[in-house]
């Protein structure tokens, strides 16, 4: 049985669905930027010094302090993302939420109606066992 609040449920889904797709977006990107930030840590933590002259060591020193702020920045950026992932997940939860609602209003609306037709259904029923009674008796 359709009611009114068919068009309003299809209306929630849509949003509640765009939401899920942002979350798993949001997920993916803030997966991706755990893994690189884990990549340049490591990466920081490997001493590249070889033996060699000091400007060779200079150099190597200077990569290694680049390569520390790079995985700064990297986890600064995961912490950013990680953090966009949860305000996603807000806003999926509110979408769900209210979706939640107007189906459930919609069902009861169902039910109201199956029972309604039901009691017209028992109401005509009773009418034809009433008549036929009435003429078996009469």
């Amino acid at each position: 049985m359709r009611t009114r609040l068919d068009a309003v449920v299809q209306v929630r889904e849509r949003a509640e669905e765009k939401a899920l797709l942002k979350v798993v977006e949001a997920e993916n990107q803030a997966k991706v930027a755990l893994e690189r930030a884990e990549a340049l840590r490591l990466a920081a933590l490997k001493d590249q010094r070889k033996p060699g002259d000091a400007a060779t060591w200079e150099l190597a020193e200077s990569a290694h302090v680049r390569a520390l702020a790079d995985a700064r920045r990297a986890q600064k950026e995961a912490e950013r993302v990680q953090a966009e992932v949860s305000k996603v997940r807000v806003v999926y939860t509110s979408a769900h939420q209210q979706a939640e609602v107007v189906r459930r209003v919609a069902e009861t609306r169902r039910d109201e109606q199956r029972r309604e037709a039901e009691r017209t259904e028992d109401k005509a029923l009773d009418e034809v066992a009433s008549l036929l009674w009435y003429r078996r008796a009469g």
